[in-house]
């Protein structure tokens, strides 16, 4: 039962860090990558208006304040774009934030099983010392110190027993938990590689502007 739950343990730690890992390549495509390309369309998508009203006639009092209008609309419509998304980057910021705070946590908590397995390492290193030494030998036995070793260890056996038992049914519920994440893990990834190409298709048609707009600037 003990080494079943190891295996379950092994399974339910790789199989965590792999939706880790696969996280951190959803935030680097969605963050990094999927934003920023966003982004350079919005600057260049404004850059093609200004051009194209800079393109208009304005001959006539009523079309000089349409294309002014027009220009400073387009201004605030960027200013207020990028004003909504500067709280929603700095929100995500935040949370980041507290999830870093978490993680550091989780290093401490790791850092601190793996003291414990030095020092579990170095008694056990002491022991066998002792055994190869002659300090702990067979000949210093007798039946009473064998029995209270015979009887602890039936006693401890119980107890790894019972928390092995208690940690089967812990570790088949983050399981199911870990695989649902990682349901959700891979629709994510589908979600941001179909935004991606939403990006592209507008990139596609911002580029097809700035040549109508070079078209018409080489006509005159």
């Amino acid at each position: 039962m003990v080494m079943n739950n190891k295996h379950g343990i092994y399974a339910e730690r790789s199989m965590i860090e792999e939706n880790r890992a696969l996280i951190a390549k959803n935030y680097a495509a969605a963050f990094m990558g999927n934003r920023q390309e966003a982004n350079t369309n919005t600057d260049e998508i404004f850059k093609n208006r200004k051009a194209i009203l800079d393109g208009f006639p304005a001959d006539t009092p009523v079309k000089a304040n349409f294309n002014n209008s027009m220009a400073n609309e387009a201004k605030v419509d960027f200013l207020e774009h990028r004003s909504g998304l500067n709280t929603r980057v700095e929100a995500v910021s935040e949370e980041m934030s507290k999830i870093n705070a978490m993680l550091i946590e989780v290093n401490h908590h790791i850092m601190e099983n793996n003291a414990g397995i030095v020092a579990f390492n170095a008694k056990n290193i002491e022991t066998n010392n002792k055994l190869l030494d002659g300090t702990l030998a067979a000949g210093d036995a007798t039946p009473e110190s064998n029995a209270a070793r015979v009887k602890s260890n039936t006693e401890r056996i119980a107890k790894i027993k019972g928390v092995a038992e208690a940690n089967k049914g812990k570790i088949a519920a983050l399981l199911e938990k870990v695989n649902a994440n990682r349901v959700e893990i891979l629709k994510n990834t589908d979600a941001i590689y179909a935004r991606r190409a939403e990006i592209g298709a507008n990139r596609a048609k911002m580029l097809g502007n700035a040549k109508k707009i070079s078209d018409k600037l080489r006509a005159g």
